[in-house]
């Protein structure tokens, strides 16, 4: 399926070649194994025109679509669409070939285009061609609403075959008047009708596009939703996001509840989690020496790399009982043990930690 990344994002042009009929690419043919009657799928690619630029898709077809196809050498057919003619010269044995084709557009296609402002490259009508775009798509869009469309999101959205079925169908779900960007992330996602509403039933009929389209980009589904539940949390669609993209899985807090950590609430989960916080790393700030540490102060430890090697750097160099207020300053600024020796050597005597820190701002 041809998808935005390989839709023609190069600047290559093939114009000049199709109006000398000279071949404009490269295909080549296998066999699909689609079971919707699209038995062959194609694979098309640009001559090197200019150093290293090119563009290539694939795109299913079936046999019924060309005209002339047969197996054999030196085979020539074609794929006539409203955009225009593609003309494919090639050799094809138990339909696997390859070849050459040239693209003529269709010039009645093209003024229809520029009567509603569209001004598209030979390559894109190539893709529409393909996409079997018509200029009733381009109406029927207006009759939904969706006017001004920009080039770039029509071209979207007919690379990755957003019908105007599809879109009713999206709208029927709940999802009226979406914008143009919201319809082809849908699309792009997989979302359909059915996926929303399974959706919905997980995480409730408030959820937003945004979420939905969140929840198919992260992987969101039913088992992950009733694993958390039975970890204990009961969570919202930003919830569930917020979790998902973090990684954050029922092991995770089972580990946590099983170190001692129970009834953590959810944007605590996600604090931690962030912060890549375990139990091992818990242990280890308590080694630290410094006491009564709370879930936020640990956090801070970790926002801040503070290590038991550098908590013990600093008490070697004259600080015994720092606190972690003071450390976490420390780190902020820099202040090591050279820095320490330095100051020490320059005031005569050992400066407060308060005072260090005055200096290092100051520079001294």
């Amino acid at each position: 399926m041809l998808t935005l990344s390989t839709c023609f994002i190069t600047g290559a042009y093939v114009s000049a070649q199709s109006e000398a009929g000279k071949p404009d690419g490269k295909w080549e043919v296998e066999p699909s194994d689609k079971k919707d009657g699209k038995d062959l799928q194609f694979q098309l690619r640009s001559s090197k025109l200019q150093g290293n630029d090119h563009w290539s898709f694939f795109e299913q077809l079936s046999k019924s679509e060309l005209t002339g196809y047969v197996n054999g050498q030196n085979v020539v057919f074609t794929l006539k669409r409203p955009a225009g003619t593609v003309k494919f010269t090639g050799n094809v044995t138990n339909d696997i070939g390859n070849g050459t084709f040239t693209f003529i557009p269709d010039n009645d296609y093209v003024k229809a285009l520029s009567d509603y402002g569209y001004s598209l490259s030979v390559q894109e009508l190539l893709l529409f061609a393909f996409k079997n775009q018509t200029i009733g798509y381009v109406k029927e869009l207006n009759s939904l609403g969706y006017k001004d469309i920009s080039e770039s999101n029509l071209i979207a959205l007919t690379a990755l075959d957003v019908s105007i079925d599809y879109i009713r169908k999206i709208s029927a779900a709940g999802f009226d008047d979406l914008p143009v960007s919201q319809l082809i992330a849908f699309k792009a996602q997989n979302i359909d009708p059915e996926y929303i509403a399974r959706m919905k039933k997980l995480a409730g009929n408030d959820l937003s596009a945004n979420e939905i389209i969140s929840f198919a980009a992260l992987g969101v589904t039913e088992e992950y939703a009733a694993e958390m539940r039975q970890a204990g949390y009961e969570l919202s669609g930003n919830q569930l996001t917020e979790f998902k993209a973090l990684g954050v899985t029922p092991a995770y807090v089972k580990e946590l509840d099983a170190y001692g950590l129970k009834d953590l609430d959810a944007q605590k989960i996600v604090e931690l989690k962030a912060q890549n916080i375990t139990p091992a790393y818990i242990e280890s700030c308590k080694k630290m020496g410094f006491k009564d540490l709370s879930m936020d102060n640990i956090i801070q430890m970790k926002i801040f790399n503070i290590d038991k090697a550098y908590v013990d750097q600093i008490k070697a160099a004259g600080y015994p009982d720092i606190t972690l207020e003071e450390a976490i300053q420390f780190k902020i600024f820099k202040i090591d043990e050279e820095f320490i020796m330095k100051t020490t050597d320059y005031l005569g005597k050992k400066p407060t930690p308060e005072k260090l820190v005055q200096l290092k701002v100051a520079g001294e």
